[in-house]
């Protein structure tokens, strides 16, 4: 399993109302898709979901049809080691090459030996071959 690489998440963006993530995710298992990684929050009237899905052209038609604002972006998912430390030292190698990132979510469990984080920067092919280099050299994914 790849440890770092580059994928596409997709953005939905909905009215802030009760129930949003019931009927998205409704929507979404209907198609056949498995969401993967999943990020969601409110502001105002307005509610945007980050999906990482098994199938994203299904999850962008469906909630097209439906519509939803969609939106697919380039993204960095990265699996390392869940334990103490671990994403500060993501963040101090970033830091180092001058990678600033826009935003950050990741999934994991108390017990879960890996964890999976989803970040977006200014620069994701230049955070992929630096994170994929410090990877090779490190403990990270182990």
């Amino acid at each position: 399993m790849e440890r770092v690489r580059k994928a596409k998440e997709v953005r939905v963006v909905t009215g802030n109302k009760v129930g949003m993530l019931a009927e998205i995710t409704k929507q979404i298992f209907r198609a056949g898709v498995n969401i993967e990684d999943i990020c969601a929050y409110a502001r105002g009237e307005e509610a945007s979901f980050y999906l990482i899905t098994s199938d994203n052209e299904k999850v962008k038609s469906t909630l097209s049809r439906k519509g939803y604002q969609i939106e697919e972006r380039d993204v960095v998912i990265l699996s390392l080691e869940n334990r103490p430390g671990a994403l500060s030292e993501v963040a101090e190698e970033l830091k180092k090459a001058g990678i600033n990132l826009k935003y950050i979510y990741a999934t994991t469990s108390e017990k879960a030996e890996k964890t999976t984080i989803v970040l977006s920067s200014n620069n994701d092919d230049k955070a992929v071959e630096v994170l994929g280099y410090v990877l090779t050299l490190s403990s990270w994914g182990r």
